[in-house]
């Protein structure tokens, strides 16, 4: 199988350079592509792949954060955690209840961790910059697994079965089923006839209130993949064109020949200028990328923690009433 390969694999220093595969017109493709040409291994996607890197980092680093246990007196890894746990319990609790907020507690912290965790995987050095050349043609190997609509589409999938089964375990299929299509007037304040028509509605209400809900599996997933695979995209864009800068690739522009004819000092200052800037062009970005990857892992754990509250929170208190 090796034999068979023409090529072998491109590694860039630091992974701020790329090979001139990515410097393509098309752009990186919105589909995960096989990290093996061949055999089992094919089903093995470069996303797929990063997300089991990434997991398993996440699970080491937890352990070795906490290795020595829980004390009263926190380490800088212990105290790290408990900011992050703190943190959100302070914005999720008053959503779904203090007494749920405890249940789902390892759902949503899990969730949060996770795809912050990932998504920010795609600023680390290698990812989107080693490349496998095969036969002419060309991938990465490693792709951040939300930027891969089957992972998020996983993750959403999971959301709403969880959903669901908090919905059930609160309220009951009874609850879920008047939540929905049941009739909310108060029939002492409306006659009969209005209260019996009203049945008609509310159902109406229900089927797309449902919809909804089934929607909230395209909105979920969409939403992170966009916003991820929409990153990954402007990186690439963006350090092409610093490839471009820094080659000197400005003198062969018309705008270079029109400062040329007015100033040939001017231009090759310009130019000049371009090639220095061209090494920094990335960075800003880089910054925008690890906001854009805290916000949407905040953004799906918060719709997550709203979803279950709108059904299983229903008390003045603030506590959900679980069956």
């Amino acid at each position: 199988m090796i034999a068979k390969w023409q090529s072998v694999l491109r590694v860039t220093i630091g992974g701020f350079l790329f090979s001139p595969a990515i410097l393509s017109a098309e752009g990186l493709s919105p589909r995960a592509e096989s990290a093996v040409t061949e055999g089992l291994g094919t089903y093995l996607t470069n996303s797929l792949l990063m997300g089991v890197l990434i997991s398993l980092a996440i699970a080491m680093g937890i352990r070795l954060m906490t290795r020595r246990g829980i004390r009263m007196i926190p380490e800088k890894g212990q105290a790290c955690i408990e900011s992050v746990v703190e943190g959100l319990e302070g914005i999720l609790e008053p959503i779904v209840g203090r007494d749920l907020y405890r249940q789902i507690f390892p759902l949503l912290l899990g969730y949060f961790v996770f795809i912050v965790i990932q998504n920010l995987s795609g600023l680390l050095p290698g990812v989107g910059s080693i490349w496998l050349n095969v036969r002419d043609q060309s991938w990465e190997i490693f792709r951040p697994m939300n930027a891969d609509l089957n992972a998020t589409l996983a993750l959403a999938l999971i959301a709403n079965v969880a959903w669901l089964y908090y919905c059930i375990k609160c309220v009951g299929f009874r609850g879920l089923y008047e939540h929905n299509f049941g009739n909310k007037a108060d029939k002492r304040e409306v006659s009969s006839f209005v209260y019996q028509f009203l049945f008609i509605i509310f159902f109406g209400v229900g089927l797309v209130e449902s919809l909804s809900i089934l929607f909230r599996i395209v909105s979920l997933s969409f939403r992170l993949f966009g916003n991820i695979f929409g990153g990954e995209n402007l990186l690439h864009n963006m350090y092409a064109m610093s490839e471009f800068l820094t080659s000197g690739g400005l003198q062969g522009t018309d705008f270079y020949q029109m400062l040329a004819s007015v100033s040939t000092w001017g231009a090759q200052a310009i130019n000049g200028l371009a090639r220095v800037l061209g090494y920094f062009l990335p960075l800003p970005f880089y910054f925008l990328e690890c906001l854009v990857g805290v916000v949407q892992a905040f953004v799906f754990t918060l719709l997550v923690a709203v979803y279950i509250g709108l059904i299983c929170k229903h008390d003045e208190e603030g506590t959900a009433q679980v069956a």
